[in-house]
């Protein structure tokens, strides 16, 4: 038994309420349910209940156990202070105001039919890879159209916490906080921390002032990333070597304290290959902000798709070791996680604090981007989830994390709508 339950009964009146009595054995007659925010604080807010006949508005807190109020800390927690009613499925203990009074409390077991209850615990037996993959092909396509997109625009939420975090850090100023989560996510899931210390350690001010030379920029990259301490015989390295020493003092730079990593990487995600082509893309793109600050320019050429490598790293993956000549430029794949994961995000949030409204332009880009394909995408196909594009993938990610992964499954519009069959 978990609390979803009890806020899921609640909700929608899923309880014979036509002879309400409280422990006290005062008779409740509820006029408004209250709203269901799913927040910090009690459970419902701006209920309304007539207790034998007299009218009390006011916040109603649930909990499996009455004793849960004190172990939650409620009893000196003020947000709990104008609970009228307590919701509880066993009541273990009488609960007391902060003035002494006891708060007027339902038991809901004595409430709900056995038919809901046999559902709820029917679509939690025996879970395989989420609780709802027997029931899920009920759900129809229009239903999840409408939930991908809330899904979507939760997500997008999300990334809007990441961003504002990052802009406090760096004093609102929105191009270093791009400059920042964008060579973070140049580093994918391995090796994104070591690049945003590296963001950090070198800050867009000095890449301003030595982006007219690229193998500044490339010295100032792998060297920030204590990536140049090799002794290999390179003439490429050594210069390196050289014009970062140089510059290091010049601005008296830190190097990260780990180095990246080449671990489980296949070579085209090498932290070296993916440094150079960021220096590339620096080195072409003069005005960074331009890809956030104008939406349609992530449909023209911004200089970050095709980002290619300069002449040395098209023989090498690392220094010293030769290989054929490859291009090695950014790939629509690579490119079409940082639209996700960084561009879109960016300009969905930066329009926001403008006053402009593009959540709808946000959402069609999503839905033109092509999928992504990992272990939990394929699952939800495998479910005959309607997976076609990034929006629905960047959806069913979500759902999986923030719902499913959590059992949050009565806040979920799927589980709602089984519940409600």
């Amino acid at each position: 038994m978990r609390e979803d339950f009890l806020h899921y009964v609640w909700r929608f009146k899923k309880l014979n309420n036509t002879s309400l009595k409280t422990v006290q054995n005062n008779e409740v007659v509820i006029k408004d349910f209250g709203l269901y925010l799913g927040t910090e604080g009690p459970d419902f807010f701006n209920a309304q209940v007539y207790i034998d006949g007299q009218l009390w508005a006011g916040n109603v807190e649930m909990h499996i156990n009455a004793s849960d109020w004190y172990a939650h800390h409620h009893e000196i927690d003020p947000a709990y202070q104008n609970v009228i009613l307590h919701v509880v499925w066993n009541n273990d203990l009488s609960v007391l105001r902060s003035n002494g009074t006891e708060i007027p409390t339902i038991v809901l077991k004595d409430y709900v039919s056995e038919n809901v209850f046999n559902a709820y615990h029917q679509f939690k037996l025996n879970p395989q890879y989420i609780f709802c993959e027997d029931y899920i092909k009920q759900f129809n396509s229009f239903d999840w159209l409408l939930w991908k997109e809330k899904l979507m625009i939760e997500r997008l939420e999300q990334f809007t916490n990441r961003i504002v975090t990052e802009l406090k850090q760096t004093n609102n100023n929105w191009e270093e906080a791009f400059y920042r989560i964008l060579l973070r996510n140049f580093g994918l899931n391995i090796n994104g921390e070591v690049f945003y210390q590296v963001s950090k350690n070198l800050p867009l001010k000095i890449i301003r002032k030595e982006q007219a030379h690229l193998v500044h920029l490339e010295a100032l990259f792998l060297g920030t990333a204590n990536m140049l301490q090799s002794d290999r015989e390179d003439y490429y390295l050594k210069t390196l070597q050289k014009t970062y020493s140089y510059l290091k003092q010049k601005y008296n730079l830190k190097q990260t304290v780990n180095s990246p990593s080449y671990h489980q990487l296949r070579p085209d995600n090498f932290p070296t290959i993916r440094l150079i082509q960021f220096a590339s893309f620096i080195y072409n793109q003069p005005f960074l902000f331009d890809l956030i600050r104008n939406p349609e320019s992530v449909s023209r050429n911004n200089y970050l798709l095709g980002a290619t490598v300069s002449d040395y790293w098209q023989t090498h993956y690392v220094f010293g070791k030769e290989h054929k000549i490859r291009k090695k430029t950014v790939s629509q794949s690579f490119y079409n996680l940082l639209l996700i994961n960084t561009i879109l995000p960016f300009q969905y949030v930066y329009h926001q604090q403008l006053g402009k409204d593009i959540i709808d332009e946000v959402l069609q880009h999503y839905q033109s981007i092509d999928l992504e394909k990992n272990s939990t995408t394929e699952m939800f196909q495998k479910l005959q989830v309607p997976v076609k594009s990034s929006l629905d993938s960047q959806s069913v990610l979500f759902l999986k994390k923030n719902y499913c992964d959590l059992r949050r499954c009565l806040n979920c519009e799927i589980g709602i709508k089984l519940m409600n069959r």
